[in-house]
């Protein structure tokens, strides 16, 4: 009976706040924290729409605001020689738009396994996995410059290759975000960026160890108290549906070693 009432309760929560959103106050803050990171998100928005209107792939309704990051970041981090990692490559197309943006980089996504049991139970993959196998494999071969590695990303602790720009993706509970944080920074090249998708700062409802979990704002807080990163924090979204509720507001992490 409580579990019931407390539901409702919840429920009615979340229509206030909903209807109470104000979306261009947080526009405006999203604004001022890219400008804090040396970004400009207006002119980022637009390059990325000329993308997404040329491919049709990109048309789906699950994006977030880590896209226009990475194109703002396309626009003062060219080089030759950039190095990029992505860990948790999921559908490939997240690998493919950082191909279009970054053109003159290498972009290394690793994932687990095809065959390993964590890789077919997450996501429901189970449900398709060969079709899901075979689509995701012809999205990263239109990228010519992705090297894809299908390995569990712990084992990052023994990598001897370094990185520019590192995105982490994969498992988003501890122990598996704890160690990819820390393994990032060990494999980080000097000014290099690691930015982490899907942080909650409270804990969220359901908490489990794949999809929702308070374990990477935990660790990052840990290693900027002793003063090893500098954190910034960008939201995951903005619209009212994602981010009226600070229960539900998930964070994009920026961060650099100090």
């Amino acid at each position: 009976m409580y579990k019931i009432f407390s539901k409702i309760l919840n429920s009615i929560r979340f229509r206030i706040k909903r209807k109470n959103y104000n979306k261009d106050f947080f526009v405006k803050d999203q604004n001022n924290r890219f400008k804090m990171l040396e970004l400009d998100r207006e002119t980022a928005i637009l390059k990325l729409s000329k993308i997404k209107k040329k491919f049709e792939i990109f048309h789906r309704k699950m994006s977030s605001e880590h896209e226009i990051l990475f194109s703002a970041l396309s626009e003062k981090l060219q080089t030759n020689k950039f190095e990029i990692l992505e860990i948790g490559t999921y559908d490939g197309i997240n690998s493919y738009l950082l191909s279009l943006l970054f053109e003159n980089s290498k972009i290394t996504t690793m994932d687990l396994d095809d065959e390993s049991e964590e890789f077919v139970k997450t996501y429901e993959r189970n449900k398709n996995l060969n079709s899901f196998i075979i689509k995701r494999n012809k999205i990263i071969s239109e990228g010519k410059n992705i090297h894809f590695i299908k390995k569990n990303s712990i084992h990052l602790i023994n990598s001897k290759n370094k990185f520019d720009l590192i995105w982490i993706d994969g498992a988003h509970g501890y122990p598996t975000v704890c160690m990819d944080i820390v393994n990032s920074l060990h494999v980080l090249k000097e000014n290099g960026i690691v930015l982490c998708d899907d942080v909650f700062m409270t804990r969220p409802l359901n908490e489990d160890q794949t999809y929702r979990s308070i374990g990477a704002y935990q660790t990052l807080k840990a290693l900027e108290n002793e003063k090893l990163i500098e954190l910034s924090f960008l939201y995951k979204r903005i619209d009212e549906l994602n981010n009226c509720d600070p229960l539900r507001r998930k964070f994009i992490a920026y961060f650099k070693k100090n």
